[in-house]
């Protein structure tokens, strides 16, 4: 399951990559070549960069390549590192239910219900807020994953927690 969630996030990561850089070609071709822009193409590229940036922080997330700060797990005890590396997880799940799930599921639902559409495109705009929700769900997904990795960890090598 997770080869093949961390396989669909890649591909559309490059589509949606690639419809971005297509789309703005096509504005700089429009407004200095033809002298004609589109105001489409302007609003399709910002649309690709709201999932372009939430699908590369899930995609971060998944293979372990966000930002962290290790200034005081760096000192830290082995047993404690462990301990903290859960709490980490748990919070990052906690976030992303939160935040994403719930808050970009009320933001999806309210943009449904208000009707709003974009403007040049005619788009309804809950279409494009359902990246937060999906993000969350994977992301919370991975966490308790790795959050459960680590008890397991911790489970077949019980000496070494002991040790710690």
């Amino acid at each position: 399951m997770r080869n093949l969630i961390e396989k669909t996030v890649a591909g559309l990561l490059v589509a949606i990559f690639t419809a971005t850089v297509l789309a703005v070609c096509w504005q700089v071709v429009g407004r200095y070549l033809l002298s004609s822009p589109s105001s489409a193409t302007e609003e399709i590229a910002r649309f690709l960069l709201i999932w372009l940036g939430m699908l590369a922080m899930v995609y971060a997330f998944i293979m372990r390549m966000h930002v962290g700060v290790d200034l005081i797990t760096a000192r830290m005890a082995p047993s404690s590192h462990k301990n903290l590396s859960r709490l980490i997880w748990l919070i990052c799940a906690v976030f992303a239910l939160t935040v994403l799930v719930y808050g970009g599921g009320r933001l999806v639902n309210i943009t449904m219900t208000l009707g709003q559409t974009s403007p040049s495109l005619g788009l309804p705009m809950w279409t494009i807020y359902t990246v937060l929700p999906i993000s969350g769900v994977i992301v919370t997904f991975y966490a308790l994953a790795y959050l459960r990795e680590g008890a397991l960890q911790d489970a077949e090598n019980p000496e070494e927690t002991m040790n710690d």
